[in-house]
């Protein structure tokens, strides 16, 4: 074991964790972590738009800390560390201790993971078993021992139960297995569709799950992401944000790394990185051209795995170089990311004033506690004897947002999407009075949802979310009572 090498892996990731702190401490959680622990206190195999694994690992995490920001944020960065330590495993095993130290370093420098991974989200978890899986397949293909095959079958089901992106692992698996001379033979052995199989049967209880509620999130996946958008509409728009979440010059690296990594195909390591980059990363490319809806996120999968290629690439470029023409390489790739990443926490913690308060995008992490505060007291206030409490919304960011932060946690329930709400139903929440919470521009279009549904919609209190003096959130609370049935 390279003890100086793992030594400075172990100070990179003590890095990471008090990068993250700082930032977290200064933000509450984002409205889609609350979102999510909305899940976690209503556990089921399905929800509208994804499966149940963020559920079941935020519960995991709230079982042992407590319905507490920092529980959140340890389930994120768990989830991170895992992705780190067999981003470093997979680079090792293919290429040496110096490359995965490399690659480490770079996925260090991505905003996408340095910063992004401050917020606990569905790829998360995606990401962390998807390098699990990659690792275990090709500790599988390069040893022939059966057992990494199973392990990477478990794997790829929790990675399914986690988001329906991780089906095109398997698939890229596949492709590897066809254009791979050194390892075709194993499409003829039983052990790649062992592993198949049993990631199927994991997710199993996922597609009963829908099958019981009409595909529900099955439809909702394919009409967002392969349907429904002019032509060519998201294909620019998806592209640009890569070098956003990247950074400006590893985007352009990882573009180059794809081609040198294509070009030398005989190298059945690179062609491995190579295969589970591209498949990916162009199928989500193409599928830009005709969504009408495009996350940046959608590429990380292929991004992470592409940092291990790109560190190899780099290597390979850099070998017979000055120490003086390697550090200048590394700066021009590098730097911009890290700089990206610096100004967004530097505002994070400071806010820059120059910025418009409706392209600031620290503020959905802004206030939510206080907010919490100000509603239990209006709980307190108006529905003091009530038990049953229930917090109403047009958008789900601020239903959830408000349940968490509320010491009282009443249930929530969001008129957008109104199918999301599968905890409760609309007869259940006109049987006991609401409190109803909404962002001034949305309060018109939100009473309107809620006199279809309540005898008395009242507007009974005004409050301001303030940051460094400057207003930044002004919301209505309204007391919803009596059926209208």
């Amino acid at each position: 074991m390279n003890k100086r090498t793992l030594l400075y892996l172990i100070l990179i990731i003590l890095f990471h964790l008090s990068f993250w702190f700082t930032i977290s401490s200064n933000l509450t959680i984002h409205p889609d972590e609350a979102d999510h622990w909305v899940w976690s206190q209503h556990l089921s195999w399905g929800y509208f738009e994804h499966p149940p694994m963020i559920a079941f690992v935020i519960r995991l995490f709230t079982e042992v800390f407590g319905d507490t920001w920092y529980a959140i944020e340890l389930c994120s960065q768990s989830l991170s560390l895992i992705t780190i330590i067999f981003l470093f495993l997979l680079s090792k095993e293919l290429f040496g201790w110096e490359a995965a130290l490399l690659s480490v370093i770079i996925l260090e420098s991505i905003p996408m993971f340095f910063i992004g991974s401050t917020i606990l989200t569905i790829d998360s978890a995606l990401i962390a078993f998807w390098m699990m899986t990659a690792y275990l397949f090709c500790r599988g293909i390069k040893e022939e021992k059966k057992g990494f095959f199973l392990l990477s079958g478990v794997t790829f089901g929790l990675g399914l139960m986690s988001k329906y992106t991780m089906i095109l692992l398997p698939a890229a698996i596949f492709l590897y297995l066809i254009f791979s001379p050194a390892h075709r033979n194993f499409l003829k052995r039983k052990e790649p569709y062992l592993s198949f199989i049993i990631g199927l049967i994991i997710f199993s209880p996922v597609i009963l799950w829908n099958v019981q509620h009409g595909w529900l999130s099955f439809k909702y996946q394919i009409s967002k992401g392969l349907t429904g958008g002019e032509k060519g509409g998201q294909f620019f728009f998806f592209i640009g944000s890569q070098f956003v979440i990247l950074g400006p010059t590893l985007f352009l690296f990882f573009l180059y790394s794809l081609y040198r990594g294509f070009r030398n195909y005989r190298d059945h390591n690179i062609l491995y990185l190579t295969v589970l980059s591209a498949f990916p990363f162009f199928f989500f490319s193409f599928a830009s051209l005709r969504s009408k809806y495009t996350d940046v996120s959608w590429s990380d999968v292929a991004l992470i795995v592409g940092v291990i290629l790109m560190g190899k690439i780099l290597l390979d470029v850099c070998r017979e170089m000055s120490f003086r023409k390697r550090v200048s390489i590394y700066l021009i790739l590098f730097m911009p990311g890290f700089l990206i990443s610096a100004v967004i926490a530097a505002h994070a913690m400071k806010p820059f004033h120059f910025i418009p308060q409706h392209l600031d995008k620290s503020l959905e992490m802004y206030g939510w506690d206080e907010m919490g505060k100000k509603v239990e007291e209006a709980f307190d206030r108006y529905f003091p004897d009530e038990k049953k409490r229930y917090i109403i919304s047009k958008e789900y960011q601020m239903a959830g947002a408000l349940s968490f932060y509320t010491p009282s946690h009443p249930i929530p329930y969001s008129f957008n999407k109104s199918e999301r709400n599968i905890w409760v139903k609309a007869e259940d929440i006109v049987k006991g009075p609401a409190l109803m919470v909404c962002a001034e521009k949305d309060c018109n279009e939100a009473v309107g949802y809620a006199e279809r549904l309540f005898h008395e919609v009242k507007e009974v209190e005004r409050f301001e979310i303030k940051r460094r003096g400057e207003v930044v959130r002004t919301v209505r609370v309204y007391i919803c009572k009596g059926t209208k049935t």
